[in-house]
């Protein structure tokens, strides 16, 4: 969160220097010219320059006040959140194609579903949120880290296939001959595969409260009748609180 705010900070900190870069020649520029062309006194050009220095200083709160700084900042809001959106995509697409190949139809219907949450998440900030400066960046940031531990969970079922897959071909290539040793390793590989298929029962479930939260708390937000009651409704709270256990998790 903290590093999100110093980006978009640092977008700000940009802009406002270009603005009084800018400001400044343009003033340089104009006091040479009026020196030039009335021919004045150092104390008239003098005035003149003091005059232009606080028109220069005032420009950055001039950028506030005319709304540019709102206006950048839900630019920047909006190109992240486009971005981001298009990443997880092009991430969630390669592990569906992952789980088909394994035929995990459990993780594919998993896909399927993080999918239409993270597209209809995308509508809802695209129309709930963008003219508002401070609850976009909280509640995009909390749902965005439990929609990305969503994605992981569904990678996570992808090794847990691959790995099942490797246990089975090598019991199958031991059956041919019964040893002692062969038996102990199999039991091994039995154990594991055990523990394998606990895990991936594991990441189902909570994928399935993650879904459920997601899909609430966007209809909660949808819903909300003003702005300034974004802060005092517990949505966030459940997203942050939600966003914060199941990194734990990990």
């Amino acid at each position: 969160m903290q590093r999100v705010k110093n980006t978009r900070d640092f977008l700000i900190f940009k802009n406002i220097l270009k603005l009084t870069s800018t400001g400044a020649i343009i003033s340089i520029i104009l006091i040479g010219l009026f020196a030039w062309w009335f021919q004045t006194s150092w104390v008239y050009i003098l005035g003149y320059a003091g005059i232009s220095l606080v028109a220069l200083v005032s420009l950055p709160l001039l950028y506030r006040l005319f709304g540019y700084r709102l206006q950048d900042e839900l630019n920047w809001l909006k190109n992240r959140e486009l971005k981001e959106h298009y990443e997880m995509l092009d991430r969630l697409k390669a592990v569906t194609s992952e789980l088909t190949k394994l035929n995990n139809k459990e993780g594919m219907h998993q896909a399927k579903v993080l999918t239409d949450i993270i597209e209809d998440y995308h509508h809802v900030v695209e129309t709930r949120f963008m003219g508002n400066e401070h609850g976009p960046l909280s509640y995009l940031s909390s749902a965005r880290t439990v929609q990305l531990n969503a994605l992981q969970n569904l990678t996570d079922m992808v090794a847990i296939d691959h790995s099942i897959s490797s246990i089975m071909r090598n019991k199958l290539d031991e059956e041919s001959v019964i040893t002692d040793q062969i038996q102990q390793r199999q039991d091994k590989q039995i154990t594991l595969r055990e523990g394998q298929g606990k895990r991936m029962e594991e990441l189902v479930e909570e994928n399935r409260k993650l879904f459920n939260a997601l899909m609430e708390t966007a209809v909660e937000v949808a819903n909300i009748p003003s702005f300034s009651k974004f802060e005092r409704i517990h949505t966030l709270s459940r997203l942050v609180s939600l966003a914060e256990v199941t990194k734990l998790r990990k």
